[in-house]
């Protein structure tokens, strides 16, 4: 990691005549609200939603519905919002690593060193900016001034200290001293949204940041959990509105609001789902073992990884009517997929699928929700709001995930070559 304040502090006092960098062409605030469908803020009257703060950015601002990644997941879609390239490109295809054997105890894609093309945030490090990543994913021993990144082990006290341990140094404890609660929200996996805006929200006020890139995920567990339009999900909903507020708040109040853009995103919407598809059992009823063939399961959808296609392939015609549709290995990468996947499945709808290689084939729930499914499915729609004052009001219709990099790119003023479209025009 970049300690960018302490070398300008340096420079500052052996060369007094070399001034410190300028300013980027903006300063860009980007809060993804993890599986925010854009119904919430296109149509909120309809769902009863009590959002004064999305109300507002999108009256005043540019805002829009997003066609997502394939599958429709959260670090394959998140790490396309910072390199413009779609997952067979940056090569996080999805959010866990193939694992047949659980060998890797259930761990995630967590490290910046397995993403395989430029991102935003390196390219404000090289332009000499500040750039700050709170709990974004893929970013453990990310080039970034400011990092603290997604990752758990244990799920428990321990995971604090790992947190600590791999974030900036200094930089949780200087913001314990201000919010004394913090470490009451911040136990990984189960973070409160709160110690995100708090971070954000610190950071902001004493590291002068040209780019912040927050991920909040408080409203996708509640989904998951209860179903999309659930109570819960909604009650997560407005007490993120409320949040937003306070950082709105503290962004138009400070010197730099006239170059200020805040931009709000989503990784993907979400489906109700009553039933889990286990497809680990089907290929044990066939004797097929882990060698010959590995699944990785991303909710609504299942990438199948073998040498051993047609028994496979029977193998999990077990789950006949249950499987909406195939995805040969071609249509997955046009689709911007991984490429070492033999093929894809796409659940039914209700269905979910999972890796599990024991218990019964298909499992009742009970009302939850997930997605994964492929981004041309309407549920799985995604969110972009765009706010300040060089933002003009605008609605964007449908716009793509792989938009966001380059347009932030310009908006920083800083290069990003590699990535797969232009900028928007806003």
């Amino acid at each position: 990691m970049k300690l960018a304040l302490c070398v300008v502090a340096v420079a500052a006092c052996s060369a007094p005549n070399h001034p410190a960098p300028l300013p980027l062409a903006h300063r860009l605030v980007v809060i993804s609200v993890d599986g925010l469908m854009p119904d919430v803020y296109l149509d909120p009257d309809a769902h009863g939603m009590k959002i004064p703060t999305l109300r507002k950015l999108v009256a005043g601002g540019a805002s829009a519905r997003v066609h997502g990644v394939m599958p429709t997941v959260t670090y394959p879609t998140h790490t396309t919002m910072v390199t413009g390239v779609s997952p067979k490109v940056h090569g996080i295809v999805t959010n866990k690593p193939l694992d047949p054997f659980n060998k890797n105890l259930d761990g995630w894609r967590w490290y910046a060193e397995d993403i395989r093309s430029p991102t935003i945030y390196a390219a404000v490090e090289a332009a000499h900016g500040i750039a700050a990543l709170v709990t974004w994913p893929v970013t453990v021993n990310a080039h970034a001034s400011v990092v603290v990144p997604e990752y758990w082990r244990a799920g428990g006290p321990d995971d604090q200290k790992l947190l600590r341990a791999l974030s900036t140094p200094g930089v949780l404890t200087e913001v314990e001293k201000q919010d004394p609660e913090l470490w009451k929200q911040l136990t990984p996996p189960d973070i409160l949204d709160a110690s995100q805006f708090a971070i954000a929200s610190y950071v902001l006020a004493t590291r002068n940041p040209d780019l912040v890139l927050m991920h909040a995920f408080e409203l996708d567990d509640a989904q998951h959990e209860h179903g999309p339009w659930s109570a819960e999900a909604k009650a997560v909903i407005e007490h993120v509105d409320a949040q937003l507020g306070a950082i709105l708040a503290q962004l138009e109040a400070s010197p730099a609001w006239s170059r200020t853009i805040l931009v709000v995103v989503s990784d993907h919407g979400f489906a109700p789902v009553e039933h889990e598809l286990r497809l680990g059992v089907a290929l044990e009823a066939h004797h097929i073992a882990p060698t010959d063939a590995a699944t990785i399961a991303s909710g609504g959808s299942a990438l199948i990884y073998t040498d051993h296609r047609d028994a496979v392939a029977a193998a999990l015609e077990d789950l006949h009517d249950h499987v909406a549709r195939v995805i040969d290995h071609d249509e997955l990468v046009k689709l911007g997929g991984d490429p070492q996947a033999a093929f894809a499945l796409v659940a039914a709808p209700t269905y979910q699928f999972s890796d599990k290689r024991t218990g019964d084939l298909v499992v009742d729930t009970g009302p939850r929700g997930t997605h994964g499914w492929p981004p041309d499915d309407p549920a799985m729609a995604a969110a972009f709001i765009a706010f300040g004052p060089d933002v003009a009001h605008r609605s964007l219709g449908t716009i793509d995930t792989l938009d966001f990099a380059p347009t932030f790119a310009k908006w920083l003023g800083v290069a990003l070559p590699t990535a797969e479209h232009p900028p928007l025009g806003i």
